[in-house]
């Protein structure tokens, strides 16, 4: 009776910890593309309108308006863009890389600066926002079944 109740805690826990790692790379894809579209209404509304960066920045979503409320703190641009990327935990070392290019181009001094540097990170994250996706398929696949079959074996071996 107690090696049942052990293998199913086994199973469970590997389980859990399966689909953890599974909803860490989705939250990544997401995230990424939460900052894409953002940075699209921000191309747009800096293209039609050329308003300063604090205003299409509150346009631009979640991520870009956290950038906007360091900015209105003071920070340059480019700070505050990295102050409001560290506040998101999932994104890989290429990814930070991106929004380092990204940060470093916007001290441009004019409206076609800009929009070539929002044009150069849309690509960049269009990149990996599929190299996301693609490790959502095969590692996040891998970790749920990976770690169901290891906590099989297991509980093979303890019964």
């Amino acid at each position: 009776m107690l090696k049942l109740v052990g293998a199913a805690a086994i199973l469970l826990s590997a389980g859990l910890l399966g689909m953890k790692k599974y909803n860490d790379l989705n939250e990544r894809r997401r995230n990424l593309c939460i900052v894409r579209d953002g940075a699209q209404k921000i191309e747009n509304t800096l293209r039609c309108m050329c308003a300063p960066l604090y205003e299409c920045f509150l346009s631009g979503g979640s991520f870009f308006e956290k950038a906007a409320v360091a900015m209105t703190d003071g920070l340059m641009p480019s700070e505050a863009v990295r102050e409001a990327r560290r506040s998101i935990s999932v994104f890989t070392k290429e990814d930070k890389e991106i929004f380092e290019r990204f940060a470093d181009g916007l001290c441009a001094q004019d409206a076609s600066g800009q929009l070539a540097n929002l044009s150069l990170f849309i690509k960049e994250l269009d990149i990996n926002i599929e190299h996301a996706q693609n490790d959502v398929n095969t590692k996040g696949t891998l970790f749920v079944k990976g770690s169901i079959l290891a906590a099989a074996a297991l509980v093979l071996i303890i019964i």
